[in-house]
């Protein structure tokens, strides 16, 4: 009933789920979770049979196929081999037996495998209509040592990489669905990831190869709903802007539309693109609106899990794109380059997104960027400069010696590289330390301004700012600041928190410098809900000294100039009494 007034009304906020919508949802996902398991570990011992059976007994035919996205067995013969058949024809029968329209790739490896010694006749019929048959004798194919540790290497690097994706994803969704179960956003979220773990390799070469790309469709839809709705909402369930609430009932249809298979494919890539886009729009405009926070960092490590993993995508669309649409001409290691930046892609978005909600080091978000980008510019420099170098080391040396000589050139250019690289490494971490600095470069540039403000303003004023400079060092969630007095201890700075006894002050630092303690520095855990790292507590205890000797100072010049005004209060006092002919005090 609510989900129905949902796609009525959307909402603009997608509110905490009560207990029992909860425990609903959550018995739900542990069910699509199991599953997701499962469907992983049969995916990769079918990848595993695969690899070390069907595809050799097809190979041993002279015979080379390829299943295409929409499950479809395509079958040719083997490169080199006579007559040639592109692999774009479909069969029709073996051994005059006609074979099913539905034949997956086992079926067809099985129906060869019963011929043992015997010559195969395999039926095709060819993409212009016409029927092309092969006969077709087992030959065993003998690989030398290195060959097939080759072989073994690229099968289980793919198996490896795509398992890793794949745990990364379960992962991603157990760790939302047990620490945020009634976050709307966190359990969409988990709902999806556990729905790509069961798309991506090796998932998506058992669904396609036994002919269940019917699974593929629907799971797409499902989670692409899901992805859409979460990242519409992201991080705290609202919709930024307004307008992206009507994604709640227009989503369905639109998961639809990308995911049945008699729309052409480009089509709906366009499509999910443009939805993919517009959300990721939303949360620019959000970031922009947002101040300074939680929810800010929260959508910095979104955006650096996306940006990354998009540009890992992009970087295997672009390579499968070079790789053309002729199956014959894929070698194994282009189509393994092209799955292994695809499954990091995918698995480096999730780790953004897990990252994001769980509050896991927010605060990290601004280092881990900036030094990313500052590693990636000098890969790009020194790359740029050993490419140019090479091309015009190798016309010099043909000039020279009137032949080419490629080793040389390369060897060149890769030692003019190396030596711009420290300093092209230097230059750009030095320009992202002072424009991005640490928590300690933040505490000691204010080290200069804190002895300044101890010559000028009140003990109260100088302890504010001092927990305004903590604040945008380490991030606490509360902090305070308790000055001895000749009175006792009092409290004359706080941040969040209105007493010096607030459970939230876990850590207490004395506040001394080189003649005694003049108060205390009360802070609480990281406004993430995470422990201080080593370079954070350096900070605090860096600007202790510091802080210490401008207390003092200002506490010193404040008691004086309080004790002068006390004085001159009473003079004009007794100056009053005179001029109105009062007698004089005792």
């Amino acid at each position: 009933m609510a989900f129905a007034t949902a796609l009525l009304h959307p909402p603009i906020r997608l509110r905490a789920m009560t207990e029992r919508t909860a425990k609903w949802l959550r018995t739900v996902w542990t069910i699509l979770f199991g599953l997701a398991i499962i469907c992983v570990l049969v995916s990769a011992i079918y990848a595993v049979r695969a690899s070390y059976w069907v595809q050799p007994v097809i190979h041993q035919f002279q015979l080379d196929f390829v299943v295409t996205t929409d499950g479809e067995l395509l079958v040719g013969s083997a490169p080199g081999r006579v007559p040639a058949v592109p692999v774009t024809a479909k069969v029709i029968a073996i051994d005059g037996q006609p074979v099913s329209p539905n034949l997956h790739v086992a079926g067809f490896a099985r129906r060869l495998d019963s011929a043992e010694n015997r010559p195969v006749t395999v039926s095709l019929r060819l993409p212009n209509g016409k029927t092309q048959l092969l006969t077709q004798r087992r030959v065993p194919i003998a690989l030398s040592p290195s060959d097939e540790r080759l072989r073994n290497i690229r099968i289980w690097a793919r198996l490896a990489t795509g398992l890793l994706a794949c745990a990364a994803m379960l992962a991603g969704s157990l760790l939302l669905a047990l620490r945020r179960p009634e976050d709307p956003v966190a359990m969409l979220l988990a709902f999806a990831f556990a729905g790509l773990a069961a798309t991506i390799d090796p998932p998506l070469q058992f669904w396609l190869w036994t002919d269940r790309d019917i699974v593929l469709d629907v799971l797409g839809a499902g989670l692409f709903y899901c992805l859409l709705i979460a990242l519409a909402a992201f991080p705290d369930g609202v919709f930024v802007p307004r307008l992206l609430r009507w994604l709640v009932p227009l989503g369905i249809p639109l998961a639809v539309i990308v995911s049945i298979p008699n729309i052409d494919e480009d089509v709906q890539g366009i499509v999910a693109m443009l939805l993919l886009l517009a959300v990721l729009g939303g949360q620019i405009i959000r970031f922009r609106r947002e101040l300074a926070g939680i929810a800010r960092q929260q959508i910095k490590w979104a955006a650096f899990g996306f940006a990354a993993g998009f540009m890992l995508i992009l970087a295997a669309v672009i390579l499968a794109a070079a790789m053309g649409d002729d199956p014959s001409q894929f070698t194994p290691l282009m189509s393994l380059a092209v799955l292994l930046l695809f499954s990091g892609g995918m698995a480096v978005v999730a780790l953004g997104l897990i990252v994001a909600l769980l509050r896991f080091r927010l605060w990290e978000a601004d280092t881990v960027i900036t030094r990313s980008a500052a590693y990636a510019v000098v890969t790009l420099v020194v790359g740029v400069i050993w490419a140019a170098s090479s091309d015009i080391v190798k016309i010099i040396i043909t000039e020279v010696i009137g032949r080419e000589s490629d080793a040389g050139a390369t060897t060149v250019g890769a030692i003019i590289a190396a030596g711009i690289l420290s300093p092209t490494q230097s230059v750009v971490l030095g320009w992202t330390r002072r424009r991005f600095g640490s928590s300690i470069d933040q505490i000691r540039n204010a080290a200069k301004r804190l002895k300044t403000w101890g010559l000028t303003e009140t003990p109260e004023e100088l302890a504010t700012r001092a927990l305004a400079i903590i604040d945008s060092a380490v991030h606490p969630k509360a902090s305070a600041i308790v000055l001895d007095t000749a009175k006792g201890p009092e409290l004359i700075a706080t941040r969040n928190v209105t007493s010096a006894s607030d459970p939230r002050l876990v850590e207490r630092v004395v506040l001394a410098d080189d003649e005694t303690s003049v108060g205390t520095l009360l802070v609480g855990r990281r406004s993430d809900g995470n422990r201080y790292n080593r370079q954070e507590l350096d900070a605090i205890h860096e600007i202790v000294p510091s802080l210490a000797a401008a207390l003092r100072v200002s506490r010193g010049r404040f008691s004086r100039e309080s004790l002068m005004q006390q004085q001159l209060d009473e003079m004009a006092a007794r100056l009053r009494q005179l001029e109105r002919g009062a007698a004089k005090p005792a």
